[in-house]
C-alpha cells in the first residue's frame, strides 16, 4: 500500500507514524501477506462509523489495517491525546490496546500470529505449516534495532496497563 492512500484516511490530530511509512514502503516490495492475515488498508472512516453507529468517533481513529475476518487496527487517539495501537474485533468482541507505539506494533506482527485479536498471545503461534516470515522478522530487526518477542503479551501486557480500558471507553461510545 503506498503511504499516500494512508494520509488521505487519517483524521487531522493523528500523525501516520514514520514506522508506518516505512512498513507501507516495504509492503510495496512483497508479494504476500508479511504477517498472518494483517492486511494494510486505508478507511475513509466508513469501517469506524460502521462499527460504533455514529459518525461522532471518526476523528479518535487512524485506521491503517484489518484481518481477514474485518477486523481492524488502528491508531487510537485517547482523551489526554496518547495514541497507542488497537484491535476493534469485527463481532465487536477481543478490543483492546495492542501496543504503546507503532514500533511495538510491529515486532508483535513480526512474531507470526496469523490472527493477534483472538490468538493467545501468551503462547508462541502454533501454526506449524505457516512459520512467521523470517523476511519480515529480519526487516523489523535491523530496521528498528529491536528484538522479536517470544510471545504477543510482552508487548500488550505492558500496553494494556499503561493506557486507558479501551472496551471501557468502547462502550461510552457505541450507539
Amino acid at each position: 500500500m503506498k503511504i499516500e492512500e494512508l494520509q488521505k484516511t487519517f483524521p487531522e490530530g493523528i500523525a501516520i507514524p514514520d514506522a508506518l511509512a516505512q512498513l507501507c514502503a516495504w509492503d510495496e516490495t512483497q508479494d504476500d501477506f508479511f504477517s498472518g492475515y494483517f492486511e494494510l488498508y486505508a478507511d475513509v472512516h466508513e469501517a469506524i462509523r460502521h462499527w460504533f453507529g455514529t459518525p461522532a468517533v471518526v476523528d479518535r481513529f487512524g485506521v491503517f489495517g484489518n484481518g481477514a475476518d474485518g477486523s481492524l487496527y488502528a491508531i487510537w487517539r485517547q482523551d489526554d491525546g496518547r495514541q497507542p495501537i488497537v484491535h476493534l474485533g469485527s463481532e465487536g468482541i477481543n478490543n483492546f490496546v495492542l501496543s504503546s507505539d507503532f514500533v511495538s506494533f510491529l515486532r508483535l506482527l513480526a512474531i507470526g500470529y496469523n490472527e493477534i485479536g483472538f490468538d493467545d498471545l501468551s503462547q508462541p503461534p502454533h501454526e506449524p505449516d505457516e512459520p512467521p516470515n523470517e523476511s519480515f522478522q529480519h526487516w523489523v530487526s535491523q530496521t528498528f534495532s529491536v528484538s522479536i518477542p517470544a510471545t504477543g503479551a510482552e508487548i500488550t501486557e505492558p500496553a494494556r496497563a499503561a493506557h486507558d480500558d479501551f472496551e471501557k471507553w468502547i462502550q461510552t461510545k457505541v450507539q
